[in-house]
């Protein structure tokens, strides 16, 4: 069985940053961003088949995180180029560690099923401390310490810890892979 990928959808990552920073009032603290992130990626996994951004996840010291997205946040990540994602919430200044969104959450992208989970997720965790998600995080089965570096979590190892069965498992990693093949024939053309 080949590996579950899914396409990074950096557009549906703004959205959904934008509509968790937008209920923060307009600023938010990146490491609670990153893991409110983390953990609707995940539930809709489990619950739809498919993430909402497609971002691949990593295991990191503060748990997993969505790895292009953490690229985009990180003050580590400074020399990186800029992308869309930096247009709408910029790269935070040094020892700055909130977010801010510039303009208006757009949400066209998103389905009312994904817009309601976020706002669910964002409500069941709204009062926790960036500390506490991270806390929370670690108790996930799908997290282990990966010491100074980082490791790739892949879906499956989500899935198997979601209480999946392995056909589907199975269902899910052929759906992606139609996906990604429709997505290669289309940019050939």
């Amino acid at each position: 069985m080949k590996t579950i990928k899914f396409k990074f959808n950096e557009r549906k990552a703004v959205q959904v940053a934008g509509r968790l920073i937008a209920q923060c009032g307009g600023e938010m603290n990146y490491l609670a961003l990153i893991k409110l992130l983390y953990l609707i990626d995940r539930e809709a996994l489990l619950r739809f088949g498919r993430p909402v951004t497609g971002d691949a996840v990593v295991a990191m010291k503060q748990g997993p995180v969505l790895s292009a997205i953490f690229d985009r946040v990180s003050q580590k990540k400074q020399h990186l180029p800029k992308s869309a994602w930096h247009n709408f919430i910029p790269r935070p200044a040094p020892y700055v560690y909130t977010v801010r969104f510039s303009g208006v959450p757009d949400q066209s992208a998103l389905s009312e099923a994904e817009v309601a989970l976020v706002d669910e997720i964002y409500a069941k965790h709204r009062n926790l401390s960036e500390e506490a998600l991270v806390a929370l995080t670690h108790k996930l089965p799908e997290w282990s310490d990966p010491g100074k570096s980082s490791k790739l979590i892949p879906f499956e190892a989500i899935l198997r810890a979601g209480k999946k069965g392995q056909n589907e498992i199975e269902a899910i990693q052929r759906e992606a892979a139609a996906d990604d093949f429709l997505d290669r024939a289309l940019a050939a053309v």
